[in-house]
């Protein structure tokens, strides 16, 4: 008797643990991340400094689609002025080969679209390239500082591509918050440059602001909310 108690308790415990196992895997947001600097195919070692004379001091915000994989994809960065771009092309270029730590989103690896910054120093003899996994959203800098992970959202059927315009010309920016839990609300729209897109075309980028998943903002490994950002366009 005493045995088949003993067994039915190690059962049930089993039971529960496996319970617990399914609820933490469900609720798992984990961002992508760049990964161990030391790894062969870490971006910051495959970006080549451009041959540039004198002191330098670039800060690129950039873009790009980590997949399941690990692989980078649709990889590129913004311009402020033609000086960024060689700086510009070697981190599109690095990006090609190298690989990411890819996002879990409820126990399951996911695509993400990811918003970074390289930051290119030269003074005389020294070089340094450092990477920021997030865009540098003011609010986010004041109260996460500079190497806060921002929010990121998973990349699935993008349903507002259909309705919006094609080759329209168009970049709209989306701000919405991201809570802890990766859940967005608030979300408004702000005209950045070309037409202004239409009223249906508008409210489809909130719908898949709203329905997206995300990874929530993280400092030091922690969730916290925070303000999302994303540029709209084609």
């Amino acid at each position: 008797m005493q045995s088949h108690r003993n067994t039915l308790l190690t059962a049930k415990l089993l039971v529960l643990i496996v319970l617990m196992i399914s609820v933490s895997a469900r609720g798992e947001r984990v961002p992508a991340t760049f990964g161990d600097p030391a790894a062969e195919r870490w971006l910051g070692s495959l970006i080549q400094f451009p041959e540039i004379e004198g002191n330098v001091s670039v800060m690129l915000n950039c873009v790009s689609q980590v997949q399941t994989s690990g692989k980078l994809s649709k990889s590129g960065c913004y311009l402020e002025n033609q000086f960024d771009t060689p700086f510009a092309a070697a981190v599109q270029k690095a990006a090609k080969k190298a690989r990411m730590n890819p996002a879990v989103i409820d126990g399951k690896k996911r695509e993400i679209y990811l918003q970074f910054r390289v930051e290119f120093i030269q003074e005389g003899d020294k070089r340094e390239i450092l990477l920021y996994s997030n865009p540098a959203e003011p609010e986010n800098l004041k109260e996460y500082g500079m190497h806060h992970i921002a929010a990121q959202r998973t990349i699935d059927k993008e349903a507002w591509m259909k309705v919006c315009p094609q080759r329209a010309g168009f970049i709209v920016v989306a701000r919405a918050h991201v809570s802890m839990e990766g859940i967005a609300s608030n979300v408004s729209l702000h005209h950045n440059a070309g037409i202004v897109p239409t009223g249906p075309c508008q409210q489809a980028i909130i719908d898949s602001i709203l329905s997206s998943n995300y990874a929530p903002t993280t400092v030091d490994g922690i969730a916290v909310p925070s303000t999302f950002v994303e540029p709209f366009g084609n």
